[in-house]
């Protein structure tokens, strides 16, 4: 089943308790069957104080029409930034690219080549 950002956030937000999943605090992305992960560019601007405390990955596999969502604190970011890859680093639209594996022995690891191969598995809400 196809699924874009909207409908992927009007999905997640039918099964949390409390709505609160919008285009502005959300990622979406689709599983690439070919490299099995999930690409995201996360904007720095995001990391900057008086932003929210969270963004929220979705991730989503197609073939089994599966929903992931990863709430991530910003904080963890800011502290890993330098085990992350970081695009156009210091530019105005710079960003942190993960590609977060979809392999079970990797699953939800940052393989990007930059990367340290941080795991992203502890940010997996039900």
């Amino acid at each position: 089943m196809k699924l874009d950002k909207p409908a992927a956030i009007a999905r997640r937000n039918q099964a949390l308790a409390r709505p609160v999943l919008t285009s502005d605090n959300c990622l979406f992305a689709i599983l690439d069957p070919k490299r099995n992960l999930w690409w995201f560019d996360i904007p720095m601007r995001l990391l900057v104080k008086g932003q929210p405390d969270w963004v929220n990955l979705l991730l989503h596999s197609p073939e089994s029409d599966e929903l992931e969502h990863l709430k991530v604190p910003i904080n963890y970011l800011r502290a890993h930034q330098e085990q992350l890859e970081v695009r156009n680093a210091g530019k105005r639209r710079s960003t942190i690219s993960l590609a977060l594996s979809a392999d079970r022995d990797s699953l939800l690891r940052d393989t990007r080549p930059g990367g340290e191969q941080l795991d992203f598995r502890t940010f997996v809400q039900d």
